[in-house]
């Protein structure tokens, strides 16, 4: 939506949005010269580094890198799609979208959607209040201890023991047996005649997306039912691998303690809450995937797994440990004593619980101590088949600090060389290469060359007019920087301020260069700006290609006298003697440059 959205209403709303309000409901700023100021939102921070630009619309952090305009803003602190920030920042403004049919058709049907699972929850609740309907429900939650307070927060409901009254009750609302199949309250009779409810007898759990709206429910089952656990299916409004159950009530707690809590099921997460632990979510009772690792990182930077003392909750966290590596999140992991959250919570209480999760052991911690539990860690037998456990686990680190501090734990609980850690894991191939390994060092001319092109691109984000300069002399293809070279595509062939380019903008690197940029102080000022210009270009198509020059002749001259050829070597010399004292052109008339 973010190409097909006109130009003019994307500007409209942007402009009618005060993004100092925008952003001053989730962060308090305080205004430094041009900028509001504040701690991130995004990452947890003691000094404030976030910055906002409301003359142009604009905001930056320095310290997490984020940056954009009033659309990246609320996609990122709702988790919303650019669609849905469209769709809130206009109602704030107060501006009419106008789509197209099929676009308006879908919007339609998607709102539908919402309001026939809204419907639903209201309908579960009600049916828990029953007082005879819902008693079953209401004594079980008298018996797990939930109290009223921590029911009615989660929305909690009750599903009857019948075969279609939720169908038969959103039907007399409203909402065809088509759209609630859809949004999976209900499924088709096997004989195609009709359609019976999924959830029968079952507490209910609405599963609420991050606008606290009802996307999927959650049943529990309260007789002996085949499954225990129930969810409604996949749907356009919900996908099971990219959920947090409870994340709605706890992202405020995440943001605040830059953590979060992990546990599997909706009643764990739930207890977590009613405890004090308001920083809890749960996997919707299946396996973590990446997609939901990723979605918390969003919230918070570091995660504590908590999860069911079985076997089989132990096989799981093990899982989940590959997905935080992956996506570079630091973990920890409480390893419970019995039972699961909501039982340890119930039987020791919150301090027990939260003495736990102080304890925590890192994640590398806590896969070396289960390593060393199953093998003799002093038989040398033992030290391999331990070692041979670990390896996969450290080469598939991408961080090649934390990858030496692992290596460096192992050899010394092993009392083994690290060179001979190193050698066994050089042996393991992940299929990832040594770039990826380790960041690349900029030294001598790279890093001369990378000042000249972040000058250049600097200069052209902060003044238009010199674009014309760069572009007479220099094209994009002709930066080193992948980022560079994808931004200095866009200014040179562009005159608009940075709230335009960041549209035009696909690399999203590159856009983050270009927010840094904006915010950044200038690398020049005044009449300095057009020869920091000039001498920037001037090292990029000069004196680069003649250095590269002088170095092939040095090594031609060595050849050269290496062969006996006199001709060749002085003529060599000469070429390069022209080089060396060769002068080059700049903003003042020239200056010598060796």
């Amino acid at each position: 939506m973010r190409g097909r959205l006109s130009s003019d209403i994307k500007e409209e709303i942007r402009t009618r949005v005060d993004l100092v309000e925008l952003a001053g409901e989730h962060v308090a700023l305080k205004k430094t010269g041009r900028y509001y100021k504040g701690l991130c939102p995004f990452h947890q921070e003691k000094t404030p580094s976030f910055h906002v630009d409301r003359e142009k619309g604009l905001w930056h952090c320095f310290g997490c890198q984020a940056g954009g305009d009033a659309y990246d803003f609320v996609m990122r602190i709702s988790n919303l799609s650019f669609s849905e920030s469209v769709e809130m920042l206009a109602r704030r403004a107060g501006v009419r979208l106008e789509r197209t049919p099929d676009e308006a058709r879908r919007a339609s049907e998607r709102d539908r959607l919402y309001r026939a699972l809204d419907a639903a929850a209201v309908w579960y609740r009600e049916q828990l209040l029953h007082p005879e309907k819902g008693k079953a429900a209401r004594d079980y939650l008298k018996r797990r201890g939930v109290d009223e307070t921590t029911a009615e927060r989660f929305r909690l409901g009750y599903a009857p023991q019948a075969w279609d009254e939720l169908l038969k009750a959103l039907s007399g609302k409203g909402y065809p047996p088509t759209q609630l199949d859809k949004g999976g309250l209900i499924n088709p009779r096997p004989s195609g005649d009709g359609h019976y409810d999924l959830l029968r007898h079952r507490l209910i759990f609405p599963i609420v997306d991050l606008q606290d709206r009802p996307v999927a429910f959650g049943g529990r089952a309260l007789d002996q039912a085949e499954l225990k656990y129930l969810n409604t299916k996949e749907t356009p409004l919900f996908s099971k691998g990219r959920t947090l159950y409870a994340l709605n009530l706890a992202r405020e707690a995440i943001r605040h303690t830059d953590e979060v809590i992990v546990v599997e099921g909706n009643m764990d997460a739930l207890t977590c809450h009613q405890f004090g632990f308001t920083n809890a979510v749960a996997s919707l009772g299946t396996s973590l995937t990446l997609d939901q690792v990723l979605l918390m990182k969003r919230f918070a930077s570091q995660a504590v797994l908590v999860y069911d003392s079985d076997a089989s909750g132990l096989r799981a966290m093990e899982r989940a440990m590959g997905l935080f590596e992956e996506a570079e999140m630091s973990v920890r992991v409480v390893v419970l004593p019995s039972g699961d959250p909501d039982a340890y919570l119930r039987e020791t209480g919150g301090e027990a619980f939260r003495s736990l999760v102080v304890q925590a052991l890192p994640v590398f911690e806590y896969q070396l101590a289960m390593a060393t539990s199953r093998h003799d860690p002093k038989s040398v037998e033992g030290k391999v088949r331990i070692t041979e456990e670990l390896v996969p686990i450290l080469a598939a680190v991408r961080n090649p600090i934390r990858q030496a501090e692992y290596i460096r734990e192992v050899a010394e609980r092993l009392d083994l060389r690290e060179d001979a850690l190193r050698q066994r894991l050089r042996g393991t191939v992940r299929g990832r290469s040594a770039v990826e390994v380790s960041m690349p060092v900029l030294a001598g001319p790279d890093r001369a060359r990378h000042q000249a092109e972040r000058i250049l691109l600097h200069l052209m984000v902060l003044e238009p007019p010199l674009r014309e300069t760069v572009a007479g002399q220099l094209s994009a293809s002709e930066f080193a920087d992948p980022r560079h070279q994808a931004l200095a595509g866009v200014l040179l062939g562009s005159r608009e301020g940075p709230e335009v380019l960041q549209e035009l903008i696909e690399d999203e690197e590159a856009k983050r260069l270009l927010m840094h940029l904006v915010f950044e102080e200038p690398p020049v000022e005044g009449k300095d700006k057009q020869r920091a210009v000039q001498e920037s270009i001037d090292y990029l198509t000069r004196r680069i290609p003649d250095a590269r020059r002088r170095e092939t002749l040095a090594k031609e001259i060595v050849t050269a006298q290496a062969a006996g050829d006199l001709e060749q070597v002085r003529r060599l010399q000469m070429e390069y003697l022209k080089l060396v004292n060769q002068k080059v052109p700049s903003g003042k008339g020239g200056e010598e440059h060796g």
